[in-house]
């Protein structure tokens, strides 16, 4: 155990007491894997300095976590953040090449402009810039430049975003 899991050892003893003892053994266990992941790749000294990013970074680094174990971890990461007296919950796993429930019509939208139109639907389906960069594993500031019309992009990265929202492109 490092340094972050040692200082929520007092948050542990007093989980484990209570309920089911196996299940709660199990989630402290996922718990620590997840401090001693942050403590091995990020520098963060306090539990209070664990935020949302080292969340998203864990699971960019984890996504071949099966949706089951992944939903225990959230489960975990929440127990935890209540501990901490955050206000949020800690962001879900979101999966490559799966999306958020989304409403299907039978509208079709004709939008000359590639840039326009990844905005239109991204907007459209309700995913803002950051769950569409965990959606497709590209960084936010790549598709902020790609939906504000700059050119300095390459076509895989079109592609990938393309295929995300389901667009299809014709020309």
């Amino acid at each position: 155990m490092l340094t972050l899991a040692k200082q929520a050892e007092k948050f542990f003893m007093d989980y484990v007491r209570g309920g089911g003892k196996q299940n709660r053994k199990k989630q402290v266990t996922r718990i620590i894997e997840f401090l001693d992941w942050i403590e091995s790749t990020e520098k963060v000294i306090s539990l209070h300095g664990i935020g949302k990013n080292h969340v998203i970074g864990f699971w960019k680094s984890h996504r071949d976590l099966s949706d089951a174990t992944a939903y225990k971890y959230w489960l975990g990461l929440c127990k935890l953040w209540e501990w901490l007296g955050k206000h949020e919950e800690p962001p879900k796993p979101f999966k490559q090449g799966v999306e958020p429930e989304i409403k299907k019509s039978a509208e079709y939208l004709v939008i000359p402009e590639l840039s326009v139109a990844i905005k239109t639907v991204r907007e459209k389906r309700g995913l803002s810039i950051q769950k569409l960069a965990n959606l497709t594993c590209c960084e936010p500031c790549l598709i902020a430049t790609i939906e504000s019309g700059k050119l300095d992009f390459s076509f895989m990265d079109i592609n990938i975003l393309l295929k995300a929202l389901k667009i299809k492109f014709t020309y």
